[in-house]
């Protein structure tokens, strides 16, 4: 199976993987057999996929226009791990012709991704829910959250956090906690009148926006063939590959002091060799068009951007539910 069919049978298939992921994981309810978790199952379900494939069509068509090679998105179903899926894989296969088109071309994506994304929270926000405790966190398993089953392969970095980790003190339980992007605050500001809480329990809509940000800022880190990447690429082009082998210790690092998810995606781009640079001309100046999509991707890191998407903390067993 090739092309066209390859791409929708894997689409298709990456859609039910997050269906029955957010339905089975998230919501606890049963996707097959009851009315409401079917419905938010496919909010889910829907939304991601669609910031997904906004995400991949504008990286798609702008290469196209720039008469790039390449394939159609690939996208990758992992079910029952983090949301059920990996995101999606373009092929190149040409080298891109000027630095504005290898820009354009890596900022379309993470900027069409970001404002589906921004739109699933705004249209969202109404169904965000009361605070409500967070379940308990079994140390050291702290990856448990967001990586599911996979968190096991890292089993060294859980034991790292099992000895800097300080056990929660008597009467206290570990718990995790999505961070909050900074357009969610913003946008609960500007629509409900205040950001939502701590322990608010967000709805289908604005978790798969909330997922839509972390995917958009972490391929803007500015690594080898990630999208911030090939940005930094175009800008730079001379410095990049030491500039990208840079941070990609610094990911790693910050897996240790930040957030654990930061050395997953490090290992991620390390297995599939993301960190190296492609190469591209280094005459010819950006155009004015090009320099705008910096600020504009600046822009949507600024607002996505969470140092610890999921944060680990304690509070009293019984936990009160106060508003934070």
């Amino acid at each position: 199976m090739t092309g066209v069919p390859r791409c929708v049978a894997l689409f298709c298939a990456t859609l039910v993987s997050v269906y029955f992921t957010y339905g089975w994981m998230w919501s606890g309810g049963d996707p097959l057999g009851d009315w409401e978790t079917f419905v938010e199952s496919a909010t889910f379900a829907t939304a991601l996929m669609g910031i997904l494939l906004a995400h991949e069509m504008a990286h798609y068509v702008v290469a196209r226009r720039h008469g790039f090679e390449l394939s159609l998105p690939y996208f990758i179903p992992v079910p029952f791990v983090a949301f059920g899926t990996f995101g999606a894989v373009i092929g190149l296969e040409s080298r891109p012709t000027s630095r504005t088109a290898l820009l354009e071309m890596g900022a379309a994506g993470p900027i069409a991704g970001a404002l589906v994304a921004f739109a699933c929270i705004a249209f969202g926000l109404g169904e965000i829910g009361p605070a409500t405790c967070p379940e308990p966190t079994e140390l050291p398993v702290v990856l448990e959250a967001v990586f599911g089953g996979l968190s096991r392969l890292l089993a060294p970095v859980d034991a790292f956090l099992a000895g800097v980790i300080d056990p929660p003190p008597e009467g206290h339980i570990v718990v995790s906690i999505l961070g909050d992007p900074p357009v969610l605050g913003l946008l609960g500001e500007a629509i409900l009148g205040e950001a939502p809480g701590r322990f608010d329990t967000l709805g289908p809509l604005t978790l798969a926006g909330w997922v839509g940000c972390l995917l958009t800022a972490m391929n803007l880190i500015p690594i080898g063939q990630l999208d911030g990447g090939h940005i930094l690429n175009a800008i730079v082009p001379a410095h990049h590959p030491l500039i990208s082998k840079v941070l990609l210790g610094l990911i790693f690092a910050a897996g240790f002091v930040s957030w654990p998810g930061w050395a997953f995606w490090g290992f991620v781009v390390l297995m599939i060799r993301a960190w190296q640079s492609v190469e591209v001309p280094l005459e010819g100046a950006l155009t004015l068009r090009a320099k705008f999509c910096v600020l504009a991707v600046l822009a949507a890191f600024g607002l996505t951007f969470m140092p610890a998407p999921v944060a680990i903390d304690t509070m009293p067993n019984p936990c009160p539910i106060l508003p934070l």
